[in-house]
């Protein structure tokens, strides 16, 4: 689940706006803002001239239809941590920026944001590749690139870190960059340019409520063989009142799209294909010290050479550049960790088939009046495995059905003696997971349809009573219909359409005990009131095919369009940003921007 942007303890700050909460305009007409008459021709034109040639050799740069990270209008200060820094070395060899950053003079904080840029230009020919940025022991940023062609690319993305800003309130080594490999035939090196903005806090834009303290407990790869990892977590603060669990994901080889694997038997069925086997179900389990605490399923990301390259030119996939970490809400966990020793935190990847690059840091709140707190763990049901299903069948004209479901429910529960009183959180999750996979012609062509959603709820009832309600929602709707015929990387064939969605929503709601001082305010009554939420739909739908005969290019084109929907990070805005393409070049592109 993606980490909520409703800073913990933000539900009281905001409880008197609860009815703006409630008035989002959801079903507002928002205003279009139109581009310029003469770059929509332009962007016009250059489809159509792609389209006739049928053979799709360059593309514009790539786009999203995400909402931009905002910007406060405070005064600011931008660090610098590589500026037009290649990927390899003069001999080809991989290299990664480094260096120390450290709060900036001007801007020394309390900040209302701070942001990571990333601008990376490549050209020639490459693969898609991951990119990565540690600050100290802790990894803010893990995603992947855009494959070049001829002409080259240049593209951006941001990311919000203000979650970190405990961490980048002294100065922290810095290491990053993205991890490339060249030869005479994959010739393109990828030139990074990154810096880090403080925006600085003041009345109308003040710091939010963020972790106390950020611990990156390092990162470590799983595999088939040994899908365990074990992390340390040390020398934590010995006050901590709520802790999560935040962990960087990504699968490899045959888990690149592991979405697409088929149940071992079906593998064996048509060996010709080389089909990837350990079924289409993935989840990272979380322990603390030998306990499970924790699930996290995770979206379904296609990076920009996944299954036809021409699905993505000039729309990624959803989330490619930016694959955001899970959280996991280990509060019930609390009282073990504040007992001044070493933690083993162990994550598991269930039935992994290849490699996952694995990365957790544990986002801690503490006790502003307290040196110490403590606690125990109450509840903890969570099974080793989630509950599966399987069933296969044939059709009369040869095709096999192969259909795999998923369930998880489980709770933890736990407290924690603060200086306000006792507190206790109780953890629990529902989740739901179907892939329908329709294998046909010798295996070389799949038809899949799979649905993985789910809700997570953390409740957290202080000693007066008063309770405060988290819930994480997601909904990861993919289908995926391809062709791979092949004999040679001189003579094959790809064709695939794609259609997936990221749809989230989080929400806090508090409801006042009847002697609690906030219910006795006058404008609040003792009842549950939904003070903040997020939601969004991100939707991707993608058409493309590439066929190379003696090896020349004889087919290469795809078109494919993304609507986004939801709020944004500025309170009480909805954004609607749609874009189409055909052959590497926008057709379409319209934003609509409500509740400014």
């Amino acid at each position: 689940m993606r980490r909520s942007r409703i800073p913990f303890g933000r539900a009281r700050s905001v409880a008197t706006a609860a009815v703006l909460a409630l008035g989002i305009g959801l079903l507002a007409a928002p205003a279009a803002s139109a581009a310029a008459p003469a770059a929509k021709a332009a962007t016009r034109a250059a489809a159509e001239a792609a389209a006739k040639t049928a053979i799709e050799v360059n593309s514009q740069d790539p786009v999203t239809a995400e909402p931009p990270v905002s910007r406060p209008a405070t005064r600011s200060c931008t660090q610098t941590l590589a500026d037009d820094f290649p990927s390899n070395t003069a001999t080809g060899a991989p290299q990664n920026f480094s260096g120390t950053l450290a709060p900036p003079a001007a801007c020394p904080g309390p900040w209302a944001k701070v942001v990571l840029d990333w601008t990376t230009s490549v050209k020639g020919r490459q693969y898609d590749r991951s990119g990565s940025l540690d600050i100290g022991s802790t990894m803010v940023y893990f995603g992947t690139t855009y494959e070049p062609d001829p002409a080259g690319k240049t593209y951006h993305f941001a990311k919000d870190l203000t979650e970190y800003s405990s961490l980048l309130r002294s100065p922290q080594a810095f290491d990053g960059g993205i991890g490339n490999y060249t030869s005479s035939v994959d010739n393109g090196v990828y030139a990074q340019t990154v810096t880090v903005t403080y925006y600085q806090a003041d009345r109308a834009n003040p710091a939010p409520a963020e972790p106390d303290t950020v611990v990156g407990l390092g990162s470590q790869d799983a595999s088939g063989t040994q899908p365990t990892v074990h992390l340390t977590a040390s020398g934590l603060p010995r006050n901590i009142t709520h802790a999560y669990l935040e962990v960087y994901i990504k699968g490899n080889g045959c888990d690149e799209q592991w979405f697409t694997d088929v149940p071992d038997d079906v593998a064996a069925t048509y060996p010709a294909a080389e089909m990837c086997g350990n079924g289409p179900y993935r989840e990272v389990d979380a322990s603390i010290d030998g306990r499970a605490a924790g699930v996290t399923q995770y979206f379904p990301y296609i990076y920009t050479g996944g299954i036809v390259p021409q699905l993505w030119r000039p729309i990624p996939a959803v989330g490619t550049f930016d694959m955001s970490p899970e959280l996991l809400d280990v509060t019930p966990f609390v009282g073990e960790l504040v007992d001044g020793g070493s933690h083993d935190v162990a994550l598991t990847v269930a039935d992994a088939g290849d490699v996952w690059n694995l990365s957790a840091n544990l986002l801690l709140y503490t006790d502003h009046h307290a040196a110490t707190t403590s606690g125990a763990l109450t509840e903890d049901t969570i099974a080793p495995t989630a509950a599966m299903s399987q069933h296969e069948s044939t059709s009369a004209n040869g095709s096999l059905t192969a259909t795999v479901g998923a369930d998880r429910s489980w709770r933890t529960s736990g407290y924690v003696v603060t200086s306000a009183g006792r507190e206790t959180t109780t953890v629990s999750q529902q989740a739901s997971f179907s892939n329908v996979d329709v294998v046909s012609k010798g295996g070389f062509a799949q038809d899949i349809t799979e649905r993985d959603q789910g809700r997570n709820v953390s409740v957290t009832t202080d000693s007066r009573g008063s309770t405060q309600v988290r819930t994480h929602q997601w909904s990861y709707p993919i289908s995926v219909d391809l062709y791979d015929q092949g004999t040679t990387n001189t003579d094959f064939s790809l064709a695939a359409t794609v259609d997936m969605t990221r749809q989230l929503r989080d929400a806090v709601s508090v409801r006042w005990a009847p002697h609690d001082p906030a219910a006795r305010l006058g404008l609040l009554a003792p009842a549950a009131i939904p003070s903040a939420f997020v939601q969004s739909t991100d939707r991707v739908h993608s058409t493309g095919a590439l066929t190379v005969a003696n090896g020349v290019t004889t087919v290469a084109n795809g078109q494919s369009w993304q609507l986004y929907s939801g709020t944004d990070d500025v309170p009480g805005q909805w954004y609607w940003h749609y874009l189409a393409a055909k052959n590497g070049w926008l057709t379409a592109d319209e934003l609509r921007v409500s509740g400014k």
